[in-house]
């Protein structure tokens, strides 16, 4: 039997990954960043007063009217209710107490503040920074190579979904994918304390985290009972964290109006019909998944780490493509999905082209789906909004007319439905093809390097997942600058 050297050393062999140059670093770092400064979402703008409102109560003497005041909404933002725990919102509060700092003695107002705003999103891409050092550290665990664990970070920092869900939306999601990372490290590592802590933590936050953390718990406990209850752990901190809630008046309103109830509702509103009605496709998703765990012995430590990357992979990324989600939610697949990349390195290009497939696809079906990702109106109040105008607004008679050249061309939405058709297509077959072949006892022996179709494009495959925003990106720049109004032809 080989050993465990020798199947590592297979691995690796002929495909030991360079380092990544400083260039590469730098000109990858641009796109978030021009996301960053060109979009404000309404969400953003939420949150970041909110995370303020924090401190205005507690200097106010006032910790428990944190939800009265909040609202009361007296910034006129566009979300009136703050519909989740003080909790999530805690590291946000303390990353913007500088601009509080200037709002409160300064007079300046955070919410119509694009450098505000800015600072407010820097502070949520340096917690996906520590989730791109996270990757990295999983990724090394797995793999032993410095260099490799390193494209696994570089995926992560600079993907598609990080520009989305940072840089456009501003979301406190990446905490959620912070801290679910954090467990899933810890339990690599066999600690298994400090893993349901994290767990415990990110669920907290937001619970999506417990669809991953199911399957990752049946993977090691086989007992039912043994593994329901450190699931139910995961929920401890999240029941604690409400239980004290209803002691802040407004509480119950406020997260009975957030949109939490209605975003996990519509995560299993996506199915197939049958004898008793719509089948939630993420469900059986999870379930299948589930089942791959509780039936399956690892025979090694490190088939085990594999299994349970493989897990966290295969559920968010099944989660994106076939259940209801906001267009920026695909940012909880990473920094999983690039670990996944990484640590197969016999198929490692094949899969980073498979990665950047999933990413554009994913974006282009949301964009098609609603246009609230690439919406014009989010550039005016940025600071890229501030700082360039466009030279003239589309007139009421132009929109009269571009809205009808539109109803012309489509006007039962065929072209949209088809468009959508392909690209819900080629997202979910790069989702298949990636959680088939990156199985851990995936048998069949097929090199796709040795085809010699992704051979010495190790880079640019790496720098085509970080350019995958660019296109949504140019298409911002367009609609704001030669269409400013275009949004509007939508609604």
């Amino acid at each position: 039997m080989a050993s465990k050297s020798s199947l590592n050393n297979s691995r690796r062999r002929g495909l030991r990954m360079s380092a990544i140059p400083p260039w590469e670093w730098a000109l990858a770092s641009l796109i978030p960043l021009a996301a960053i400064v060109s979009c404000v979402y309404n969400d953003t703008v939420s949150l970041t007063v909110w995370s303020t409102n924090l401190w205005d109560v507690i200097a106010d003497g006032n910790l428990f009217g944190f939800y009265e005041y909040t609202a009361r909404n007296i910034y006129d933002l566009p979300n009136r209710y703050m519909g989740c725990d003080i909790f999530a919102i805690l590291p946000l509060s303390v990353w913007n107490f500088p601009i509080w700092l200037i709002q409160r003695f300064g007079g300046a107002a955070i919410a119509k503040s694009a450098p505000m705003l800015v600072w407010s999103k820097l502070g949520l891409e340096a917690a996906y920074l520590l989730c791109a050092g996270t990757a990295y550290k999983i990724a090394l665990l797995m793999t032993s190579d410095k260099d490799r664990s390193l494209w696994a970070a570089f995926l992560t920092a600079f993907s598609c979904a990080s520009s989305v869900g940072v840089g456009i939306a501003g979301q406190t999601d990446v905490f959620v994918v912070l801290y679910g990372a954090l467990s899933v490290y810890a339990l690599m590592k066999g600690q298994e304390g400090r893993a349901l802590l994290f767990a415990a933590i990110s669920v907290a936050v937001k619970p999506f985290f417990v669809f991953a953390f199911l399957p990752i718990v049946l993977l090691s406990e086989k007992n039912i009972f043994k593994a329901a209850l450190r699931w139910l752990i995961s929920f401890s901190l999240a029941v604690i964290f409400r239980l004290i809630g209803l002691l802040f008046p407004m509480y119950a309103e406020s997260m009975s109006s957030g949109p939490s109830a209605r975003v996990l509702v519509n995560l299993f509103k996506l199915g197939i019909d049958s004898l008793y009605g719509k089948a939630s496709l993420f469900l059986l998703c999870l379930l299948f998944f589930c089942l791959i765990a509780y039936t399956t012995k690892p025979r090694s430590e490190d088939e085990r780490r594999r299994f349970i990357v493989y897990l966290a992979a295969g559920v968010f990324m099944t989660m994106s493509v076939f259940s209801r989600t906001d267009f920026y939610r695909f940012i909880l697949a990473f920094p999983y999905a690039a670990v996944l990349v990484v640590s197969n390195a016999p198929k490692l290009r094949f899969n980073m082209f498979l990665l950047f497939v999933y990413q554009v696809f994913v974006e282009l079906g949301f964009a098609l789906g609603s246009f609230n990702a690439l919406s014009a109106y989010y550039v005016r109040g940025s600071l890229l909004g501030m700082a360039a105008k466009p030279d003239k607004l589309v007139t009421d008679a132009e929109k009269a007319s571009l809205k009808a050249l539109a109803m012309a061309v489509d006007e039962d939405h065929k072209i949209q439905t088809f468009l959508l058709g392909v690209a819900a297509a080629l997202a979910v077959a790069a989702v298949a093809v990636l959680l088939t072949v990156n199985h851990p006892r995936f048998k069949y022996k097929f090199d796709i390097e040795k085809d010699g179709a992704f051979k010495g494009y190790d880079h640019a495959l790496l720098l085509l997942n970080a350019a995958a925003f660019l296109p949504f990106l140019a298409i911002l720049y367009a609609m704001y600058f030669h269409l400013s109004q275009f949004y509007s032809l939508l609604g």
